[in-house]
């Protein structure tokens, strides 16, 4: 502790930072090793706590002391302490199924101490954890709540007193965990960076099987994904008012612009072309799924950057998952694997079977909603949180194939709707749409963004950002959203990311690959 941070700290505080390195018989600066090892300490009836290691500083990460614990037997966690903390701790909730300890390094050169949970479960074990009850209520939420306690304590414990603020970021699964801190538990974090919510499962799984179909009856090959982008982008690029590979808003790449039927192979016709099947299955990805009625039950994925990597990884078998996971037919696709996930929860009981042969997308999606309800974000009433003090950072991108942005936009206009308005809510609720960006990074848009110190600045300064400085680095550094390279974007440009329902607009005289080129407009 530096004399400046000394100066900080109310009588009351040093005393108790005073205390502990008495007890552990050295100071801090002179015994960290030792300090952190005793970490171990903490165990208890509820969390069963391991030695502290101290890691040395290695590749730009700052030394530091790392330690694991497990909570009720299954919820294993890890919590970071670099030596020179400012006060904050960032916890990391993790996408997809879970299983896995997220990142807990990236930001201990800035000084956050910083920690991540499986939910209780591995990700060996595929959905195992669904059908059992309490392990699957640790997946759906109790999982990042008891570790965030677990990781409070940690860290009170290792610097004499409790952290200033705290920090949640998560993207897809992350995201929905994020959204459900702040829905349920209100207290835990005072801000939180929620990327690309998996909103409702009750939604998604339905959609899923819907896709699923589609693309077994006429499946959509890799070719097929760079002819559709090629049409797309071709047909929409430009009414953002700038070429640059990327549909800046894709609600408005309507049908009169972009015609489906064009693309019909001739007869004898084989490349750069669609069959009649396969126009049948992008028209379907394209489209809402709606009712008798017409209400939109689940919104389409829109226009654009068909060949980015996101289609091909949810719709194609992809090595990228792993062997124990997918295979290389048609019938390993994760858009079917996804659809197993309701099989342990399905009503009836943890062990009834979800028949997702029998199920329709569209009459049957209530037979789920009970079972999904722990999963799911029900509700735009986030007061609690706001009357905290919370701050709440969202980001979407455009071009989402599995969790499809208009989600995002409809949960804003839920909030806004329970929160008082458009004006009310973006006091603490501001959401980010980013073009060009597929499933939480990647795609042709400029996707590489902090959005850490917006937040930070927001929930401790009171300064909301209005707009977020975003990257195109240019060859995608993801694996299983490794893009088509006929398609491919190669040159990196910024692009300021603008708070919906504002979009960035290019000045039309600066350099279109400078963000300082365009302003955030509203529509």
């Amino acid at each position: 502790m530096n004399q400046r941070q000394i100066a900080r700290r109310p009588l009351a505080t040093l005393c108790a930072a005073l205390a502990t390195a008495m007890a552990l018989g050295a100071s801090a600066d002179d015994h960290s090793d030792e300090r952190c090892d005793k970490l171990y300490r903490l165990t208890d009836f509820a969390y069963a706590i391991e030695p502290g290691v101290t890691v040395a500083a290695t590749n730009g990460v700052p030394a530091h002391c790392r330690v694991r614990g497990v909570i009720n037997r299954a919820i294993r966690f890890e919590v970071t302490l670099p030596e020179d903390w400012n006060g904050r701790f960032m916890f990391t909730a993790v996408g997809g199924g879970a299983g896995v300890i997220g990142d807990t390094t990236s930001l201990l050169g800035r000084g956050f101490a910083q920690a991540s949970t499986d939910t209780g479960h591995s990700i060996n074990d595929g959905n195992a954890h669904l059908s059992h009850p309490e392990a699957s209520i640790d997946y759906a939420y109790r999982g990042v709540h008891l570790a965030t306690l677990a990781t409070k304590r940690v860290i009170a414990h290792y610097y004499g007193r409790e952290a200033d603020h705290a920090y949640l970021d998560g993207c897809s699964n992350g995201g929905r965990a994020a959204l459900l801190e702040a829905i349920r538990f209100p207290d835990d974090y005072d801000g939180i960076i929620a990327g690309a919510p998996a909103f409702r499962f009750q939604e998604f799984v339905p959609w899923m099987i819907g896709i699923h179909r589609a693309q077994t009856a006429n499946p959509l090959d890799r070719d097929a994904l760079v002819v559709l982008d090629n049409a797309s982008r071709t047909a929409c690029d430009a009414l953002d008012g700038v070429e640059d590979g990327v549909i800046g808003d894709p609600r408005q790449c309507t049908a009169d612009l972009y015609d489906l039927d064009a693309l019909l192979c001739a007869e004898g016709e084989t490349e750069g072309c669609l069959t009649a099947g396969q126009i049948e299955t992008a028209r379907y990805i394209y489209a809402d799924m709606t009712d008798g009625d017409g209400n939109v039950l689940s919104p389409g994925v829109p226009p654009g950057a068909e060949a980015a990597g996101d289609w091909a990884f949810w719709m194609l078998p992809n090595p990228a998952l792993g062997d124990a996971m997918i295979g290389d037919t048609i019938d390993d696709m994760l858009v079917r694997i996804m659809q197993e996930a309701p099989s342990g929860v399905a009503p009836g009981g943890p062990t009834a079977q979800f028949d997702a042969d029998a199920f329709d997308p569209i009459e049957d999606r209530h037979r789920i909603a009970a079972a999904m309800r722990p999963y799911d974000v029900g509700t735009g009433d986030l007061s609690e949180f706001r009357d905290h003090g919370g701050k709440l950072l969202m980001y979407q991108g455009w071009n989402d194939f599995p969790l499809r942005p208009q989600r995002a936009l409809a949960y804003l206009a839920e909030v806004e709707a329970a929160m008082g308005g458009a004006e009310e809510t973006a006091d603490f609720f501001r959401l980010f749409m980013a073009p060009g960006m597929t499933h939480c990074a990647g795609g042709p848009g400029a996707w590489n963004a902090d959005y850490v110190d917006p937040l930070v600045k927001w929930r401790e300064e009171g300064i909301a950002p209005d707009r977020i400085i975003a990257t195109q680095p240019g060859a995608s550094p993801f694996p299983h959203l490794a893009p088509d390279a006929r398609v491919a974007q190669a040159r990196q440009f910024t692009r300021p990311l603008c708070v919906h329902p504002e979009a960035a607009q290019y000045d039309g005289e600066g350099d279109p690959n400078d963000e300082a080129s365009f302003r955030c407009v509203a529509p």
